[in-house]
């Protein structure tokens, strides 16, 4: 799909009863504005629910129409084979409860700001998970999830959002018993395995922001898959929660890890699969993925994760560019992991370095973003809208966690080691002078920092 293909049509179908009550009254006039400033014919359609705008892209859209549908991760899966049959663009507008797809794009919750950076980006095409031919497009969980969505308590969502799945998840951990799976992924041998829980993942995240793989993209054509054996307690399964809150399970010893393009499980014969929030088939199961199924309109700051442009005052590359992104996005993301650590923490001496290591680190942050812009290298993206994870980390921790300070130490040690080992493998010598000199006050930063908190968890 190119942009050559579009039609020049936007329909925008929202939902409802999740809409502001000022824009039911002017017909979302705000929203709209926004794909008409941009030069798209925008025609509005407020459905009851997700079958409504699933019928409404199947018998009145064409092949190169934008549909911009506002929802949740459950209104994206009861749309997806619609979208891709009628061969249309997708933009997803954040007006859910965990909103992970919005979060894998990284759309901001600002319905206008998601629809405006969208609109504004590129058509990338993205792949889709099916589990027995039921697509999805983030995450397809059995065991302690699909449990867990029977028992989320609807008044608790609305309230709380999506602090109401840890609630229901701690409820199913305690209360169901593991399951006996035999797992095949792709051509290795089959696993017998005892386990509370198996999660398969296309998109970054799930479950409303957490995220299980620091390298899963939608457009690798690759399904990545987590697991949790029987043996991890309680405390330890808090441990796999933190870990997917604050970054991720692939170097977990908590947690088994893999990626394939097919999956086959067997076991426990009617076990749910729920995805994307819904429940769309059961066990026995054939896990498969179509890469570059899903044509969508993706933010700039989506594509700049993995293209890299050349701006035009520098012709030639800048050496080691993607290594430079990747400690960029890393940096900020332990910046805003350290602001949002800040009102958690309890001890002192980690209060004062989350607030300290923020500001330090964001400085040199902005410093190699105007050195780098002359090479064409984007703004690095880091996990979005990470502000929004606050409450939850918040509210978790002080209801499950006795040791939280701990926990989030041990958390931010992990991350200062990577960027330290990234920034140190940097061939600087080779870089030019400005930019060597911010690499350099980072990898003394960081080493200091890293220095610190070590030095915090071992007093914790």
């Amino acid at each position: 799909m190119k942009s050559s293909d579009l039609t020049g049509n936007v329909r925008l179908l929202l939902t409802k009863a999740k809409l502001p009550d000022e824009w039911r009254q002017n017909g979302a006039q705000a929203l709209r504005d926004v794909f008409e400033d941009a030069g798209y014919r925008t025609e509005l359609t407020l459905c009851d629910n997700p079958d409504a705008i699933r019928d409404q892209i199947t018998n009145n859209s064409k092949p190169g129409d934008i549909v911009a549908v506002g929802g949740g991760d459950g209104t994206i899966n009861a749309i997806l084979d619609a979208v891709i049959s009628k061969q249309a663009v997708l933009i997803p507008i954040p007006l859910g409860t965990a909103n992970d797809f919005a979060r894998t794009l990284t759309l901001p919750d600002d319905l206008i700001d998601a629809a405006r950076a969208s609109i504004h980006g590129q058509i990338r095409m993205l792949d889709v998970g099916y589990a027995n031919d039921q697509s999805f497009i983030n995450a397809a969980s059995i065991g302690v999830p699909a449990d867990a969505r029977k028992r989320i308590n609807p008044d608790l969502k609305r309230n709380l959002g999506a602090i109401s799945y840890a609630v229901a998840n701690w409820q199913s951990w305690h209360e169901m018993a593991p399951m006996d799976l035999t797992i095949t992924c792709g051509t290795n041998s089959p696993q017998n395995l005892k386990l509370r829980q198996l999660t398969i993942t296309n998109g970054r995240y799930f479950g409303g922001g957490l995220r299980p793989s620091e390298t899963k993209s939608p457009e690798d054509g690759l399904l990545h898959m987590f697991a949790i054996r029987d043996s991890v307690d309680t405390l330890s399964g808090l441990d796999v929660a933190a870990e997917l809150l604050f970054g991720s399970v692939d170097d977990s010893e908590f947690a088994m890890t893999m990626e394939c393009d097919a999956i086959t499980i067997n076991g426990e014969d009617g076990a749910p699969i729920l995805a994307d929030g819904e429940i769309i088939s059961k066990l026995p199961a054939k896990f498969s993925i179509r890469a570059g199924a899903l044509a969508v309109f993706a933010p700039n700051s989506f594509v700049g994760l993995a293209d890299q442009t050349h701006g035009e005052e520098h012709t030639a590359p800048l050496v080691h560019a993607n290594e430079i992104n990747d400690v960029m996005r890393d940096t900020l993301d332990l910046a805003l992991r350290l602001q949002a650590t800040y009102p958690v923490a309890q001890h002192s001496e980690l209060k004062s370095l989350c607030h300290d290591g923020t500001r330090a680190l964001r400085n040199i942050y902005r410093q190699l973003e105007q050195d780098l812009h002359p090479y064409g290298i984007l703004a690095a993206s880091p996990d979005p809208d990470l502000h929004s994870l606050e409450e939850l980390r918040d509210r978790v921790m002080g209801w499950l966690l006795k040791d939280a300070d701990h926990r989030l130490a041990n958390g931010l040690t992990t991350r200062a080691r990577v960027l330290e080992e990234k920034v140190t493998a940097l061939a600087a010598e080779q870089l030019p002078e400005d930019i060597k000199t911010h690499v350099s006050a980072l990898k003394r930063e960081i080493a200091d920092f890293h220095k610190s908190i070590s030095g915090i968890l071992k007093s914790l």
